[in-house]
């Protein structure tokens, strides 16, 4: 696989994309977080990033699930909330993402 300037590019355009997602989540859900800003939303999308990719790398049965179970769990560390809350979170970023899917944008998660 070869890096290109315009994989990378897609690449940075995705992760602003999925922070910017992120951000509006963290906005729309009730109480304060930690790290509810915008540095904290780039750091989520791409620990999202890396945990997705490394299950569908190492292709274990249920990856998928196990990647969610992580990354619900990631989440729960950087913006300081419960169980409840990183699903609630990851289900507005999920409805966000299939919206700004529609639209026709690039996003990581």
């Amino acid at each position: 696989m070869t890096l290109s300037f315009g994989t990378l590019l897609e690449f940075l355009i995705s992760w602003i994309v999925s922070a910017v997602i992120i951000y509006i989540a963290l906005k729309i859900f009730p109480g304060k977080q930690q790290r509810e800003n915008i540095t904290g939303a780039l750091i989520a999308a791409l620990i999202g990033e890396i945990i997705f990719a490394f299950f569908n790398l190492i292709r274990i049965p249920f990856g998928n699930l196990l990647a969610i179970i992580v990354w619900l769990y990631a989440l729960r560390k950087l913006f300081g909330v419960g169980w409840l809350g990183a699903v609630v979170i990851a289900i507005l970023i999920y409805i966000l993402s299939l919206i700004v899917s529609l639209i026709g944008l690039p996003h990581l998660l």
